[in-house]
């Protein structure tokens, strides 16, 4: 394998999948056709129950027929699910666009990591994942960020015209995908050999090593849970931030500022995620909980500047205990399985986006958005400090 030129189509597919142009202002559009936030909180809360489910057979799919082709049939799903939004003004069409997309990110999480993993490993250079992951999350944000700025043109489109260019996008990544090589490791040689009977064999059989796995090592899982939780509460308040923003005085048109400013946070995230490997897991967990906790809290307040603040912050560092917790685990995990174990974990972010998201959503409609976002905050801070006394105690056994 020419690592190179692998590595190098890996970055093109983030370019590509980067260009999700609806996603900065979905928020925003379902509000605008007439959607409450509660509403809202439901079809984001469906799009991560949907994930949850899929999450590790996704994973498992990956694992079975390998990662190129699972990224190709990624893009086409998402090509389907953007169709489907413009279809109907009907709720029930809504969530199941949302479902359908849900399943495209499915397919790619887990895959791309196991793909640009497994690629490093074959060629002896996988000391080298931590470096190449923060690339590919930098040039994903750098070009999500890019779309984030584009909001204003892509507000004055219109839904319809936004998701017909979300089925070009996806169109696209299966284009980028299909220039990739799958990484044969020893483990996975005669996989593409395989008959129908005995995939699905396969398929079943990575829900018990899985379990298992996770629980012979709750070291893994731990790490997975509060890397999920830490995640999930900050994405919640970035989707209810388009209506805080506005809220507090930010007119409609300018929205995609602030969130061009996130975005820059996240990508710096992930560069300090490489740069993070001095400081211990235990203390990430503690300094990087509490900090993204207070974050979201802030992100709260009726000041713009604060608040924008606020979520920049929160982004940046749980960009960094994401990282530095895939980087951990990747560790634990074997070739023939490790697309199903990337799944896992963000299953656990899934679990988590589908209590709170549509719980978050009916306390701000309820109470108010910086009540929800101090929930989410304080959740955020107690994993953090979770996480370091479990690390504590299972280093003085």
């Amino acid at each position: 394998m020419n690592i190179k030129k692998q590595i190098s189509r890996l970055y093109l597919y983030e370019i590509v999948s980067g260009l999700q142009i609806v996603d900065a202002v979905w928020v925003f559009f379902l509000l605008q056709r007439g959607f409450s936030l509660g509403q809202v909180g439901i079809a984001e809360g469906v799009f991560h129950a949907v994930s949850m489910c899929f999450e590790i057979p996704s994973g498992m799919v990956s694992d079975t027929i390998g990662r190129r082709r699972t990224l190709m049939l990624s893009g086409i799903v998402s090509a389907m699910a953007a169709f489907f939004m413009i279809a109907s003004d009907n709720f029930a069409m809504i969530l199941l666009a949302m479902g359908i997309n849900a399943v495209s990110y499915n397919l790619v999480s887990g895959t791309r990591e196991a793909l640009t993993y497994d690629s490093l490993l074959v060629t002896g250079q996988e000391e080298m994942y931590l470096k190449v992951a923060s690339r590919q999350d930098f040039l994903y944000e750098a070009l999500f960020a890019f779309t984030s700025l584009m909001s204003v043109v892509t507000v004055s489109l219109g839904y319809k015209k936004a998701y017909l260019l979300g089925i070009l996008q996806g169109i696209l990544c299966t284009f980028c995908a299909s220039l990739l090589k799958e990484a044969v490791v020893e483990e996975k040689k005669n996989r593409e050999k395989m008959s129908l009977g005995i995939m699905a064999k396969e398929v079943a059989g990575h829900f018990v090593r899985t379990a298992k796995f996770l629980r012979k090592t709750p070291k893994v899982a731990w790490r997975m849970a509060c890397s999920g939780l830490v995640s999930a509460a900050v994405y919640v308040v970035y989707m209810l931030l388009q209506d805080h923003l506005v809220a507090v005085g930010l007119e409609p048109g300018f929205l995609g500022i602030p969130l061009l400013l996130i975005s820059l946070c996240t990508m710096a995230g992930a560069v300090l995620a490489e740069k993070s490997r001095k400081i211990s897991s235990r203390k990430l967990y503690l300094a990087g909980g509490i900090l993204t906790g207070l974050s979201l809290i802030f992100a709260g307040r009726n000041s713009l500047v604060i608040s924008v603040m606020g979520g920049g912050i929160a982004h940046c560092v749980s960009e960094v205990i994401m990282l530095r917790t895939e980087t951990e685990n990747q560790k634990f995990f074997s070739s023939e399985s490790r697309a199903t174990m990337v799944s896992a974990g963000s299953m656990a972010y899934s679990v988590f986006m589908t209590i709170l998201s549509p719980g978050a959503g009916a306390l701000a409609d309820v109470l108010s958005v910086s009540e929800a976002f101090a929930l989410l905050g304080l959740l955020a801070a107690a994993a953090g400090v979770i996480m370091f006394c479990r690390m504590r105690y299972e280093n003085e056994k």
